[in-house]
C-alpha cells in the first residue's frame, strides 16, 4: 500500500539540518501530517525510523499511518508490557510475542523493518541483552539435521511445557516423529515432521483447530521467556532497551515531545529506580549519539536546535454536510491543490469514484491533481504552502476503522456431540436403551477397541468403536439417576413407544406456532441491487466463511415469498451484526422498512451509529427510539415511520408500543432475544406471523436450540473468530483485594479500561467507593439500569471515550456493548449468574488484538452449589473462539430440558433421554406433515481387520476418545478424507489399523445412500446386503464384477445380497469395496 505523496520543499532543509546538528524541531504539522514529514525524511535519506509516541493508543495510530505509505513488512510495532517481571501475573503472551518477534528479527538480520514505532513506556522498560537473546535463540531448517531426543531434553531443560496438544507460548508437543511447539517470539505454533533425524518438514499450525496452515524454511526457536531472560541478567549496570538494538544511523522521532517528557515523568513516579526500567536520565544518555527530530503541532521544549515551522491546518468534518466538502473540493481546484482522499476498502474507493464523477470530475483526464487512493490515516491535514490535502473517509464519513493484523480464520471447535464421553457416564443405545458408559477396553484376540456399556443386573455389552454411532451420552434433568435397562428385555421399547404417544400433542403445539407462516405468502426481496454490492464490500474485514454462509442464507430466504424466521447463532463479537446490517440495506433497496429490537438503550445507541457508520454516503434515514431521546425527537420519529420517511428504527421494547405504527414494515431484526420478558415474546410473536424475522442470540437460549434442532427454524450458524481474535483468559478465584488491584492496575498499564461487574445497585456505589482505595490513580465511573437517561448516556459516553478507566456497572454491559479497549472484566458473585449470561457477559472483552482477561470472583466464605460449580467449570473449559453453541448445549444439560418443556414433558425426557426425546418429536412432526420421517442409519460393518487406534499412535486416552468420537460422526466421504489427512497432520503416517477405522466409517458413509443393511468383511468373503428397495440390478453386479474381479454370487434370502470370496488382504478387499460403492455413487445405480 503507498500514496502518491509530493515531495515537499521544505524536506530538503530539514535535512540539511539534521547533517549540522544531533537535535533538529519541527513545528506546525497536523494530524497525518506528522507521520508524512518523517516518512518523507526516511524515503529521502533511506535510513531506518525509531517513532515514539506518548502513549501505545497513539503509536498504534501512527504505526497505521506508516503502513499506509509503506508496507507491513517494512513496519513494525514495538508494545509494552503490561506488568513488571517482578509482578506476580505474567504479561499478555500476544505482547511477549510480539517484542521477542521484532528483537528476533533484527538479530538474525532477516526482514529488518525500517520504520519502528513504540511508545515512551515500552522504551523505558528494560528488554533482555542482545547476548542473553542470541544464546537462547536456536534456528531449526528445512533439511537440518538435528537429534530428536536430544531437542525434546533442551525444551525440556528450557522450561517448555510437554502437553498432549499445544495451545499456548512455550509449550511443546511429541507424537512419534512429530514435534510440535509453539515458541515464545512467534504469533503461531510451529509442526516440525521428522524423517530420522532429518527435518523433513517445518509448518505453521492453527493452535485451535490443530491444523497446519502454511510451510516454512526455517523457524527461530527461543528457548526462554522475556520475563526469565531479564531477570536472569538483569544488574544496574547493564540494562538494555530497544535502541540498544538499533543501527547507529537510526533516525530518532519524538512525536509531541512534551506529552511524551510528562508520560515519562509518570512512569518514573510509578515504579522509581529498579532494575526493569529506565529513568529519563538514564535514557537520555542513549540519544546523545543519535540524530533526533522532534515534531509537535504546537508546542516544543525549550533546547538549542534549529526550528523549522511547517504551517498546516486540521480539516474540518462534512459528515453532516457533504454539500460544503463539494464547494470546497471545487475551490481546491481553482486554486490547483493536489488532493488526496484515502478510502479504507476497495469498495468504498469505486463508491467515491462514484459520488466525484457526480459532480463533473473526470480522474486522471481534468488537470486538478486529485487522487482517490488506498489506506487508513489519522485525522487528515491540509498544507497550503506545498497546496497539498491529504484527507481519509472519517471526514467525510465519520467511518472509524480496526486494524485486524490476522493471517488466518481461526475456526471454533466443531460440535461433535453435547459432551465428551467419560467413564460413569449414562449412555442411551438405540437399541438396548439406557446403560452406563464404563470405558474402553481391549479383548483378547479381536481386532478392535470396545466401548464397555454395563445394563441392569451387571450384563455388559462391548460395541466396536467402528459401531460408535449406536449410542450417546444421556442428557435429561438436573440430578436425574435414570434407571437402567436391561440387555434384550421389552423396558426400552414399551417406554419409547409410551413417550412417542405422548410428544404427539406437545408436537401439535410446535406445530401451531410457526404453521401460520409458513403457509401465508410474504414479500419476495429482489435480487442485490448494484448499492447492495457497494456496501458490502466496504466492509472493513474480511468475511469469514462462515459469516458468508450465513450472509448468503439470510438474502436466499429474503428473496422467496415464505416470510423468512432465520436464527443467527454466533460467538459474541464472530459479526452477526453484519449479517443483520447487509439484509437490513436489501430491504431498504426494495422500499421496505426494518425494525432493529435491541434489549438495552446502550445497545441499541451502539447500533445506531454501527448502522449509521455503515451505511453512511447511501441516501437512508436511520434512527433510534429508547429513553435516551427528547420527547420532541421521538415525535419526529414516530411521524417519519408513519411516512415512511425513517427507513430503519432501531429501538428497545419501546418499539412494541402501540402508538410505532409503519408505513409498510418488510424485516424485524431481534437482537438477544432472550432478553426480553414473556409480554413482549408474546407481541414479538404476533409480529413474526407476516415479518420477515432475523434474531441474533449469542447464546441460543435452549428452547429457541431445541426448535432449530427439531427443523421448525431455520438456523446458520457463525463458528469462526475474525482474523486477529485471542481466546480470553478465563481466571476463576476467591475474593480478594490483592486480585482486583493487580488486575485493574495490569489493565491500565496497557491503556486498556475495565469492566467491574457488582450486580445489586444498592451497594454499587460502596462497591466503587473500595475500588478507588484500591487503585486510586484510576478513574471510576458506575452504570446501572436504574440511573436516568441522561446520567447513564453521559456515563457510558465518558466511558467509550476512555474519559473512564473503570466501569463499576451491573449486566447493563452484558448486551453487546463493542468498546475495543475494554480488555479486563471482573466479575463480582460470579456463582449467581447463568452459564449464557456469564458467556454473554465474558464476551464484552477480548474485541481487540490484546489478550483479554476475564476473572470470575466467588465468595471465600461459603460453600458454592452443584450447579454453580458446574457452570464455573464449563465457562472456564468453553474457553476457544467459537464456543457459543457449545455453551447453549451445555446450559441445557446443566438446567435440564425438562425445566423448559413442562413437567409432563420433563418426565419423557428423563425417561429416555434429551436426544430420543428429539428424535421422536421430529417423527411426530414429520408424520403430522404428512412427510414420514426417513432416518438416515449406517449399516453395520462387521469385519476381522484390525481397525483401532494404536497406544503408540496416540497414547492419551481421553484424546484417543475423542478422535474415536470424531470418526464416528463423519457424515460424508469427504469428511473421512479430511480426518486421515488431519491425523498424518498431527501425528505423521498412519499406521494400518488407524487408517482401516477410518476406511470403515468411509465405507458405511457411501453405503447409507445406496440402501445397504449390512456390510461383513473377513479373510473368507465380503458380503453386502441391500434393503429390498435396493435390489441388485444388472448394472450393479456388473460393476461388482470389474472392480472385484472374480465371479459373484448374487442371491435374495430375506433380502438381495451380493457376496465374493477372497484371495487376498482383507485390506486390499476394504479399498476395492469402497472404490466399488463410490462407482454406484459416480453412476447413480
Amino acid at each position: 500500500m503507498s500514496v502518491s505523496l509530493l515531495r515537499f520543499k521544505v524536506i530538503s532543509q530539514i535535512i540539511e539540518q539534521i547533517e549540522k546538528s544531533s537535535w533538529v524541531q519541527i513545528a506546525g504539522p497536523w494530524g497525518v501530517g506528522k507521520s508524512v514529514i518523517p516518512y518523507l525524511i526516511h524515503s529521502e535519506l533511506n535510513k531506518p525510523l525509531l517513532v515514539i509516541a506518548s502513549d501505545n493508543h497513539g503509536a498504534e495510530e501512527i504505526y497505521e499511518d506508516f503502513i499506509t505509505f509503506t508496507s507491513e513488512e517494512d513496519c513494525a510495532f514495538f508494545p509494552p508490557w503490561e506488568t513488571l517481571p517482578t509482578d506476580f501475573i505474567d504479561p499478555a503472551e500476544d505482547i511477549v510475542s510480539e517484542r521477542l518477534h521484532l528483537l528476533t528479527r533484527i538479530i538474525s538480520g532477516k526482514q529488518v523493518p525500517k520504520i519502528i514505532v513504540t511508545s515512551i513506556r515500552s522504551l523505558l522498560q528494560v528488554v533482555p541483552t542482545r547476548e542473553a537473546l542470541e544464546k537462547q535463540r536456536l534456528q531449526l531448517n528445512k533439511e537440518q539435521e538435528y537429534n530428536l531426543e536430544d531437542l525434546t531434553t533442551l525444551l525440556i531443560n528450557s522450561g517448555y511445557q510437554r502437553e498432549a496438544s499445544v495451545s499456548q507460548h512455550g509449550e511443546f508437543s511429541r507424537r512419534g516423529g512429530i514435534l510440535d511447539i509453539f515458541p515464545y517470539a512467534r504469533e503461531l505454533p510451529v509442526r516440525l515432521e521428522f524423517f530420522g533425524d532429518i527435518i523433513e518438514s517445518i509448518r505453521e499450525f492453527d493452535p485451535e483447530t490443530q491444523k497446519s496452515i502454511a510451510p516454512l524454511e526455517y523457524v527461530d526457536v527461543i528457548l526462554k521467556t522475556e520475563k526469565d531472560l531479564i531477570i536472569k541478567n538483569s544488574s544496574l549496570q547493564q540494562k538494555n532497551c530497544l535502541l540498544d538494538y538499533l543501527s547507529r544511523d537510526t533516525l530518532i522521532i519524538w512525536e509531541e515531545p512534551l506529552n511524551i517528557f510528562e508520560e515519562s515523568r509518570k512512569i518514573e513516579s510509578e515504579f522509581g529506580e529498579n532494575l526493569y526500567t529506565f529513568t529519563q536520565d538514564e535514557i537520555a544518555d542513549k540519544f546523545r549519539e543519535l540524530k533526533n527530530i522532534e515534531i509537535a503541532s504546537l508546542s516544543l521544549p525549550e533546547r538549542s536546535a534549529p526550528r523549522i515551522i511547517i504551517p498546516m491546518d486540521s480539516l474540518q468534518i462534512w459528515t453532516k454536510n457533504l454539500n460544503e466538502f463539494w464547494e470546497q473540493l471545487k475551490q481546491w481546484d481553482i486554486e490547483q491543490y493536489h488532493v488526496r482522499i484515502l478510502c479504507n476498502t476497495h469498495s468504498e474507493q469505486l463508491r467515491m469514484h462514484e459520488l466525484i464523477s457526480k459532480q463533473g470530475y473526470r480522474l486522471d483526464k481534468d488537470s486538478f491533481d486529485l487522487k482517490i487512493e488506498m489506506g487508513r490515516i489519522r485525522p487528515g491535514c491540509i498544507y497550503s504552502d506545498e497546496k497539498f490535502v491529504l484527507l481519509s473517509e472519517k471526514e467525510l464519513f465519520g467511518r472509524k476503522f480496526v486494524r485486524r493484523r490476522g493471517r488466518f480464520f481461526r475456526k471454533g471447535s466443531r460440535i461433535y456431540s453435547l459432551s465428551d464421553l467419560k467413564p460413569g457416564d449414562y449412555v442411551v443405545h438405540e437399541i438396548h436403551g439406557i446403560g452406563k458408559f464404563t470405558g474402553l477396553y481391549r479383548l483378547e484376540n479381536k481386532s478392535s477397541d470396545y466401548l464397555a456399556v454395563v445394563y441392569r443386573d451387571g450384563d455388559m455389552l462391548y460395541i466396536p468403536v467402528t459401531q460408535l454411532d449406536q449410542i450417546r451420552k444421556y442428557i435429561a434433568g438436573e440430578d436425574v439417576t435414570p434407571n437402567l435397562d436391561k440387555i434384550g428385555g421389552k423396558t426400552w421399547s414399551k417406554t419409547k413407544d409410551k413417550v412417542r404417544e405422548s410428544v404427539k400433542q406437545f408436537a401439535e403445539e410446535l406445530l401451531k406456532l410457526y404453521a401460520k407462516r409458513h403457509h401465508c405468502k410474504g414479500f419476495a426481496f429482489s435480487p442485490d441491487t448494484p448499492w447492495q454490492r457497494q456496501m458490502e464490500e466496504a466492509f472493513d474485514y474480511d468475511e469469514t466463511p462462515d459469516q458468508y454462509q450465513a450472509i448468503e442464507e439470510t438474502k436466499r430466504d429474503m428473496e422467496t415469498p415464505q416470510p423468512m424466521d432465520r436464527l443467527i447463532c454466533g460467538d459474541v463479537g464472530f459479526g452477526k451484526t453484519e449479517v443483520a446490517i447487509r439484509a437490513s440495506f436489501k430491504a431498504v433497496m426494495d422500499g421496505k422498512q426494518v425494525a432493529v429490537l435491541a434489549p438495552t438503550t446502550v445497545l441499541v445507541h451502539q447500533h445506531w451509529h454501527t448502522f449509521q457508520e455503515r451505511m453512511a454516503g447511501f441516501p437512508i434515514r436511520i434512527e433510534s427510539l429508547s429513553r435516551l431521546r427528547t420527547t420532541k425527537e421521538i415525535k419526529q420519529v414516530l411521524e417519519g415511520l408513519i411516512t415512511g420517511e425513517v427507513d430503519i428504527v432501531i429501538g428497545t421494547h419501546r418499539l412494541l408500543s402501540k402508538d410505532v405504527q409503519f408505513k409498510d414494515l418488510g424485516l424485524l431484526i431481534i437482537d438477544e432475544e432472550q432478553r426480553f420478558g414473556v409480554r413482549h415474546k408474546e407481541q414479538l410473536k404476533k409480529l413474526r406471523e407476516h415479518v420477515v424475522t432475523l434474531t441474533l442470540p449469542a447464546t441460543p437460549i435452549p428452547r429457541t436450540l431445541q426448535f432449530c434442532l427439531s427443523g421448525i427454524r431455520d438456523m446458520s450458524v457463525i463458528n469462526t473468530a475474525p482474523n486477529d481474535r485471542l481466546p480470553i483468559h478465563t481466571c476463576i478465584a476467591n475474593y480478594s483485594p490483592e486480585i482486583i488491584k493487580e488486575a485493574i492496575e495490569r489493565e491500565l498499564r496497557r491503556e486498556g479500561q475495565v469492566y467491574y461487574l457488582h450486580n445489586r445497585v444498592q451497594t454499587i456505589e460502596y462497591t466503587a467507593m473500595k475500588i478507588q482505595q484500591l487503585v486510586p490513580n484510576a478513574r471510576i465511573g458506575i452504570g446501572h439500569g436504574q440511573m436516568s437517561k441522561n446520567e447513564l448516556e453521559k456515563v457510558m459516553t465518558a466511558f467509550i471515550n476512555r474519559e473512564i478507566d473503570v466501569l463499576v456497572c451491573t449486566t447493563i454491559i452484558a448486551s453487546g456493548i463493542d468498546i475495543p479497549n475494554v480488555n479486563t472484566i471482573i466479575v463480582d458473585r460470579a456463582d449467581r449468574f447463568g452459564l449464557s449470561e456469564l458467556y454473554q457477559i465474558r464476551g464484552r472483552v477480548g474485541r481487540y488484538k490484546h489478550r483479554a482477561f476475564a476473572y470470575l470472583l466467588i465468595p471465600s466464605d461459603r460453600a458454592l452449589t452443584k450447579d454453580a460449580q458446574e457452570r464455573l467449570k464449563a465457562i472456564q473449559d468453553f474457553s476457544t473462539l467459537g464456543s457459543g453453541l457449545q455453551v447453549a448445549l451445555k446450559d441445557l444439560e446443566i438446567r435440564g430440558a425438562g425445566d423448559l418443556l413442562g413437567p409432563e414433558q420433563s418426565g419423557h425426557i428423563n425417561a429416555v433421554g434429551f436426544d430420543t426425546y428429539r428424535e421422536l418429536i421430529e417423527e411426530a412432526i414429520a408424520e403430522m406433515k404428512g412427510q414420514p420421517l426417513i432416518r438416515k442409519k449406517l449399516p453395520p460393518f462387521e469385519t476381522t481387520i484390525q481397525a483401532r487406534i494404536l497406544d503408540d499412535y496416540i497414547s492419551n486416552s481421553l484424546e484417543k476418545m475423542q478422535w474415536y468420537q470424531r470418526i464416528s460422526t463423519a457424515q460424508t466421504p469427504e469428511e473421512c478424507e479430511d480426518l486421515i489427512e488431519e491425523l498424518k497432520d498431527r501425528y505423521g503416517p498412519i499406521p494400518m489399523p488407524v487408517e482401516n477405522l477410518v476406511k470403515i466409517m468411509k465405507s458405511r458413509v457411501l453405503a447409507v445412500d445406496l440402501g445397504v443393511k449390512k456390510l461383513v468383511l473377513n479373510k473368507n468373503f465380503l458380503y453386502i446386503q441391500f434393503d429390498t428397495y435396493h435390489p441388485v440390478s444388472t448394472l450393479r453386479k456388473k460393476y461388482a464384477f470389474e472392480i472385484f474381479g472374480k465371479e459373484i454370487e448374487m442371491g435374495l434370502e430375506e433380502y438381495p445380497y451380493l457376496e465374493c470370496s477372497i484371495d487376498d488382504t482383507p485390506e486390499k478387499y476394504l479399498n476395492l469395496l469402497i472404490t466399488y460403492l463410490e462407482k454406484l455413487h459416480d453412476e447413480g445405480v
